[in-house]
C-alpha cells in the first residue's frame, strides 16, 4: 500500500492512502495544504498580506520537498540548503480574515543549476485567487557555492507538467538614484534559522516603503522579485521605490555599509473600487 504524509493545520501528520497514486508511484506530484487566515495576518483592508501568502506558499514548498526527500532534513546531511532566487506572484483576489485557502504546489522543471516550482492559491471552493512561479538553487553552506542539480535532485518530473505562466523569469531593471528612499535595520525577529533575513521580510520592507494613502487606495496585483544577496543582523537597508507608470513601481534594497544590492522587485497595482 502506497501512503502519503499529509500535513494538517495543527501540525500533526497523518498517513493516508492517496487515491490518485498507483502502487508504482512513490511521490505525490502535486502537493496540497489548507490554511485558515487569522486576524493577525490581514491588513487595514482585512486582506491577507502578500507576505503572509508567500510564507504559506513557502511552507507548502518545504512540506512537498520533505515528501520528495529533497527537504531540509535530507539536504542538511550534505550541508546543502535551498535558496530562492526569483519569484513572480499574481493575485486575482485576496483572502480575508476567517477564509480558508488551499495552496497547491509542484516542481515544474530543472536544468544544470536551477529548479523551478509553481503554486496555485485557491479559495474554499477551489477557485484560483492567485498563482506564482519560483526559481531555486542549492548551495553548500560552507563554500556558499551553487551545486549542480544532479548532485541532489533525483525525482522524475512528469512530461505534461503544468506551468502557471509561460517562460522563465528574467533579471529586473535597477532603479534610478532619484527613487524615493526609506531605511530599515535588521533585528532579531527578521532572522531565520540560518541567521540571515528570510526572503519574505524583503517583500514586507518593499511594500512598507510605499505611502499609506497609496496602499489604502490600491490593491497589489503582481509582484516579481530577484533575490541577489543575503542580509544579516544589524544591517542597515536602504529601500528604494521608483514609480514608472501609473500603476507600476520598481524597487531595490541596498545594504548601506557596502552598497551591496540585496534584491530588485517590480510591483503592479490596481486602484480599488469605492
Amino acid at each position: 500500500m502506497t501512503c502519503a504524509i499529509l500535513f494538517h493545520r495543527n501540525g500533526e501528520e497523518s498517513h493516508k492512502k492517496d487515491p490518485y497514486m498507483s502502487a508504482a508511484q512513490k511521490y505525490i506530484p502535486v502537493w496540497k495544504d489548507e490554511y485558515p487566515i487569522h486576524s493577525y495576518q490581514v491588513d487595514v483592508s482585512n486582506n491577507a498580506t502578500l507576505g503572509v501568502l508567500c510564507q504559506l506558499m513557502q511552507e507548502s514548498a518545504w512540506n512537498h520537498a520533505e515528501h520528495l526527500e529533497l527537504g531540509f532534513s535530507h539536504l542538511n546531511r550534505k550541508n546543502f540548503i535551498w535558496v530562492l532566487c526569483r519569484q513572480l506572484v499574481k493575485m486575482y483576489s485576496f483572502p480575508k480574515w476567517g477564509d480558508m485557502i488551499q495552496v497547491h504546489t509542484w516542481p515544474t522543471a530543472k536544468d544544470k543549476l536551477f529548479c523551478y516550482r509553481d503554486f496555485r492559491i485557491s479559495d474554499s471552493v477551489g477557485s484560483a485567487i492567485g498563482e506564482a512561479t519560483t526559481t531555486w538553487f542549492v548551495i553548500d553552506l560552507a563554500s556558499r557555492k551553487p551545486q549542480r542539480t544532479d548532485s541532489y535532485f533525483h525525482v522524475d518530473l512528469p512530461e505534461d507538467v503544468e506551468h502557471v505562466f509561460p517562460g522563465k523569469l528574467h533579471k529586473l531593471h535597477p532603479v534610478s538614484s532619484t527613487a524615493n528612499t526609506s531605511l530599515v535595520q535588521v533585528t532579531y525577529g527578521d532572522l531565520d534559522r540560518n541567521e540571515h533575513v528570510n526572503n519574505v521580510r524583503y517583500i514586507d520592507w518593499i511594500l512598507n516603503g510605499l505611502l499609506l494613502d497609496y496602499l489604502k487606495t490600491h490593491e497589489l496585483k503582481e509582484m516579481e522579485v530577484n533575490y541577489l544577496s543575503e542580509a544579516v543582523y544589524d544591517d542597515e537597508i536602504l529601500v528604494y521605490s521608483e514609480k514608472k507608470e501609473a500603476s507600476n513601481f520598481f524597487h531595490s534594497l541596498i545594504r548601506k555599509r557596502d552598497n551591496t544590492e540585496l534584491c530588485r522587485a517590480r510591483t503592479a497595482w490596481e486602484r480599488k473600487s469605492k
